[in-house]
């Protein structure tokens, strides 16, 4: 069984699960023909199972926005255990696009609030949950922590899903490779591929372990073999949708055949990965604006939901319409003082502003005859041009970037971009990362006063840091406030 079936109402059909399991299994063959399958029983009663298929099978489309408005799509979970797979989902939503302190804080309660034995009919759906936990751990490079998650989803999962455990092995040697256990790693694909042999519908999982592979041989220089398997992984899902598993193995691709001077193979995978990011950037934006929307919506709905059994509905309606009285209050007061509060808040953020713009007038007027490596003039002007398109981007934003990784989206090598970054940019790759973080942060809170109301950590995610205490200090070095002070001095001024 997996996950979803246990949550079918005891009248549920034979043929109901059957085609429930078949769509399931599908998501790691081709997530465009799960979703056809699952559409196809849609209308029955326990359409919730059905919402878990529908979102996961658009996340490995990279359809990030269909995926979030799935997971949040209204319907009617009466019972604990629909609750329970609503409230995952929602988890899963927050993982996949990068908000990972508030993953660690919607899986807790599902966990400390579990009762069941490792022979319940829910062993699937825990296995799901502390394999979600372990995936999240490793986003915050917290290995030991993600060891121990997996162990527990892969007790969970010995009777209950195949497909689970195969990527808790895939998740393991992940693990393995951060830790720099390169031999263990690629000793575990080699057995994790041989046991899939017995799953020919996991195309998914089978190309992102011929991807590690490649990715650890590449760490070996290895280079021409690290081709072979990455060819390996993107040849039997060239034509399926599973595009950030495509991108992410392009950018593998297109960086390897740099590395072996092949300009050829390096110019065709550069433009597949650059228009696969382009396509994926732009729906993971909006997919992060929707969820922060949809999820406060949620929220809000729930608490009336809790309110509603507490209180008559003529309390209730006496309270809404107290409610909205004040909101209508207030917001007439705002638009009186909308002016003044405007001209505050301009001229605070000037203050800000001038200093940056000063740092960087002085940065250009550096002397660029000075030269501590010789590049040619015409590859510097193409990687000064990059980079100015890369900051247009805001791939700043994502939080595995790394000197290596730009270099390599920009078709260059890393002496040379950590030299044009410290010769036209005053700060090395670090800093310049974060500095761009943080003019982001800044203009988010400014135009938009709904990011007052998040946590500092939940800010630190979106704008790509995985610390909050780095994005406070680096934070507070830009601006002269810390993220607190900073939100407040804007608060005051409306």
């Amino acid at each position: 069984m997996f996950l979803g079936i246990h949550f079918i109402s005891a009248q549920s059909s034979t043929d109901f699960e059957m085609r429930l399991e078949n769509s399931f299994i599908k998501l790691y063959e081709n997530p465009d023909v799960a979703i056809q399958a699952a559409k196809e029983i849609r209308n029955t009663e326990n359409h919730l199972a059905i919402k878990n298929i529908l979102a996961k099978a658009n996340f490995l489309k990279g359809n990030y926005v269909e995926s979030v408005r799935v997971t949040f799509e209204k319907t009617d979970a009466k019972n604990a255990d629909p609750a329970l797979l609503q409230t995952f989902m929602i988890a899963r939503e927050f993982y996949q696009l990068g908000f990972y302190n508030q993953t660690s804080f919607i899986i807790s309660p599902l966990l400390s609030s579990k009762t069941a034995s490792k022979n319940s009919d829910k062993n699937v759906f825990y296995a799901a949950v502390y394999q979600l936990e372990a995936k999240n751990f490793i986003a915050l490079h917290q290995w030991k922590n993600a060891q121990k998650s997996l162990l527990l989803s892969s007790e969970y999962a010995k009777k209950s899903s195949d497909i689970i455990s195969k990527e808790n092995q895939l998740l393991s040697a992940v693990i393995l490779s951060e830790t720099k256990q390169d031999k263990e790693a690629l000793f575990l694909t080699k057995s994790l591929l041989k046991s899939l042999e017995n799953l020919p519908h996991a195309s998914y999982i089978r190309s992102a372990t011929y991807q590690l592979q490649g990715n650890l041989l590449f760490k070996q220089q290895q280079y021409n073999q690290a081709i072979q398997f990455l060819q390996l992984a993107i040849t039997p899902i060239e034509n399926i949708s599973f595009e950030p598993l495509k991108k992410n193995i392009y950018g593998d691709l297109m960086k390897n055949y740099l590395v072996v001077n092949n300009n050829n193979q390096y110019d065709f995978y550069k433009k597949k990965y650059t228009e696969s990011s382009k396509l994926l950037d732009e729906n993971i934006k909006e997919a992060r604006r929707q969820l922060i929307e949809l999820n406060t919506n949620f929220g809000v709905e729930k608490n009336i939901r809790l309110a509603q059994k507490k209180k008559s509905q003529y309390v209730l309606t006496i309270s809404i319409s107290l409610l909205l009285i004040c909101i209508a209050g207030i917001f007439y007061i705002k638009e009186i003082q909308k002016a003044k509060a405007l001209a505050k808040q301009i001229k605070f953020l000037r203050s800000i502003v001038v200093l940056y713009n000063q740092k960087n007038a002085e940065i250009k007027e550096k002397d660029l005859s000075k030269k501590t490596l010789f590049i040619p003039k015409e590859k510097e002007k193409e990687i000064l041009d990059n980079l100015n398109l890369f900051e247009e981007s805001k791939k700043f934003l994502d939080n595995n970037m790394s000197l290596a990784t730009l270099s390599a989206q920009l078709g260059t090598n890393t002496k040379y971009l950590s030299e044009i970054i410290n010769k036209y940019k005053d700060r090395n790759f670090n800093s310049y990362i974060n500095e761009l973080r943080i003019t982001y942060a800044i203009q988010l809170l400014s135009a938009d006063k709904s990011y007052h109301q998040y946590k500092i950590s939940y800010i630190a995610e979106i704008c790509g840091f995985t610390s909050h205490s780095v994005f406070t200090k680096v934070f507070k070095s830009v601006t002269g406030f810390s993220p607190f002070e900073f939100i407040q001095n804007i608060k005051s001024s409306t």
